[in-house]
């Protein structure tokens, strides 16, 4: 294999579907933590150190969304003649390499929020090997089909 190959990135979207997710999950926080905030003022006198915990909820969120987009940017993968490699991690590298001749089955799947924005997850099933399944999550769907299309598994 060609080491100077490059890698296919997730696609465009992918980074938009994480961010999303993020800020779905720090809206929720926000609205559990100045809820609780709320309700304890309403039923005595809170410390004025508890309205901390909704910026925490904040700082964490910006931090997510920053995090969400290293990450993404850490992804890669490749089909060549031999294996399907996917590279990935931004503290600890990982890299698998799925022997094509070891792929038994490869599959899709989408939530809402990939679908909205047309990114996949696909997984690639094994036979045989330590490596049971890869999951590739917030693909660009065109690049999972072709996948599955070069693999004949379509």
């Amino acid at each position: 294999m060609n080491e100077t190959e490059r890698l296919e990135p997730l696609g465009e979207n992918a980074l938009k579907v994480r961010r999303w997710r993020v800020a779905i999950g720090t809206l929720a926080s926000l609205v559990v933590t100045v809820g609780g905030v709320l309700f304890v003022t309403t039923i005595g006198d809170p410390p004025a150190w508890l309205w901390a915990v909704p910026a925490l909820c904040a700082a964490v969120g910006a931090v997510s969304w920053w995090w969400a987009g290293v990450d993404y940017a850490r992804w890669g993968w490749r089909l060549t003649p031999e294996l399907f490699e996917v590279r990935r991690g931004v503290v600890f590298r990982r890299q698998h390499l799925v022997p094509r001749s070891r792929i038994q089955n490869v599959t899709t799947k989408g939530g809402p929020l990939q679908r909205r924005f047309g990114v996949l997850t696909l997984a690639v099933h094994t036979a045989g090997s330590r490596t049971k399944n890869v999951e590739v999550r917030d693909m660009a769907a065109e690049h999972a089909h072709e996948i599955r299309r070069r693999l004949g598994l379509a």
